[in-house]
């Protein structure tokens, strides 16, 4: 079955190999994967080119027969439902081509023409991606005609709508694929197509068994899974995730200094409640924090660094206070000579133990885009986190998108923790953050705990 949008020019178009079996809302997903749209619009298909008037025949003009989602079929007496049809019953060498419509508001007409029929054995995919070109339109670009001033505008650098598109083209594709009009992977398409037909194998598992990209994956709307999967494999999760003793003790320093000077017997507090000044000197000395540090150092209300290392080992389970002193975990007492446990606990710690989800999951796109390495600017990572987080559902209490103060927010404790174990060096976000492979190795051990 070929398929091509109509009005496209070059042409996009794909070639199926496809179960005529299936019923019109499986070819409907079938489409939107294969031509790589988002399914955020309604659809529809019908048997009559709908750019065509029809024409009386023996003074009669035949209705054109129009198949729809149940929810729409309320709204027209005369449609047919698409779960009771098989594109074998509509599609036939006597039929003609039928057309599929999606969005309604821009109007992208597919044109399926049957090209062939060949004997599949009994474990062929139900539907296989053959050839095509070009990648699918941006959605809500206005249609075919606003698609194509779209592309002559960002073609044109002194089009004075040249960087405002050009904006709008970065935030509608994502951060998880490059605008190229011209670009079509067809076996990333035929990965998604088995995932289609094998999504017991992916989202049907029991409680507790997924990974945590996997979780994430599968809270993705169906039209953005196949984005994300790809660009899971492009961070490439299933390199190294582990380091060499001697990084790991450099990497885990602060937490690994704070938590041998708590020790054993663990630390006592003064009577207002924080550390002795002897020790936030010692600590501002032996971490070499001292140097970029105005002010005294000697006490912990007004030392912000040990200040936020003593919080953040608090909230990553390293030590607890109890009547006055700070002592270690059970845990912790494990990992005082073992700096390569402790990063792989620091790992842990920072993927599972957030105050809210909303936390969570912006602490899970920011490792991902951490492990890709692709990005160096904060306010990059910012806004990968957030077009992450509202495809994810997440928005204010007013239904609008975060913006990147919120996000900031979100990520506040998991940027200390980064910043401690020196995977950013940049604590305002003012210069560039360029990631280091055990920074990488940090974040898909993360990944994967």
């Amino acid at each position: 079955m070929k398929v091509s949008i109509v009005g496209s020019e070059p042409a996009i178009w794909r070639l199926l190999e496809i179960d005529p079996s299936l019923t019109m809302d499986k070819v409907h997903e079938v489409l939107q994967t294969a031509v790589g749209w988002r399914d955020s619009h309604l659809h529809s298909f019908t048997d009559t080119d709908p750019y065509v008037r029809l024409r009386a025949v023996n003074g009669i003009v035949r209705e054109p027969r129009r198949w729809v989602s149940l929810d729409l079929l309320e709204d027209n007496d005369e449609d047919l439902p698409e779960t009771d049809w098989t594109l074998g019953q509509i599609l036939t060498p006597e039929s003609g081509p039928l057309f599929y419509e999606y969005d309604f508001g821009d109007g992208w007409i597919h044109r399926l023409e049957l090209t062939g029929s060949v004997p599949t054995p009994a474990n062929a995919p139900r539907a296989r991606l053959l050839d095509g070109a070009r990648r699918a339109p941006l959605e809500d670009c206005g249609g075919i005609g606003g698609y194509h001033d779209l592309l002559d505008t960002l073609a044109d650098p002194g089009h004075e709508d040249h960087r405002g598109l050009q904006a709008w083209v970065a935030w509608t594709a994502g951060p998880w694929q490059e605008f190229d009009p011209e670009k079509l992977d067809i076996d990333a398409v035929n990965n998604e197509l088995t995932l289609l037909f094998h999504a017991h194998a992916t989202s049907e598992q029991g409680h507790g068994s997924e990974s945590l990209t996997q979780e994430l994956t599968n809270r993705m709307p169906p039209g953005l899974r196949s984005e994300f999967r790809s660009y899971l494999h492009a961070a490439g999760l299933d390199g190294p995730a582990a380091v060499k003793a001697d990084v790991a003790e450099a990497m885990t320093a602060p937490y690994l200094w704070l938590t041998r000077r708590v020790g054993l017997d663990g630390l006592s507090l003064t009577a207002a409640g924080w550390l002795p000044p002897a020790v936030v000197r010692e600590a501002m000395t032996e971490l070499d924090w001292a140097k970029d540090w105005i002010g005294k150092a000697n006490r912990e209300d007004q030392t912000l660094p040990v200040l936020q290392l003593r919080e953040s080992a608090q909230r990553l389970g390293l030590i607890r206070k109890i009547k006055g002193r700070l002592v270690l975990t059970s845990a912790t007492k494990q990992l005082l000579d073992n700096p390569e446990g402790l990063w792989l606990f620091l790992a842990r710690s920072i993927a599972h133990r957030h105050r809210h989800d909303s936390e969570r999951d912006a602490t899970m796109l920011l490792l991902l885009e951490i492990a890709a390495g692709k990005r160096t600017e904060w306010a990059d990572y910012l806004e990968a986190v957030a077009f992450g987080l509202g495809a994810l559902g997440w928005s204010t209490h007013t239904g609008a998108e975060l913006e990147p103060n919120t996000v900031q927010a979100l990520l506040v404790d998991t940027q200390e923790v980064l910043l401690n174990l020196g995977i950013f060096d940049d604590r305002f976000g003012l210069n560039s953050n360029t990631i280091k492979t055990p920074g990488q190795a940090f974040a898909r051990a993360a990944l994967h705990s």
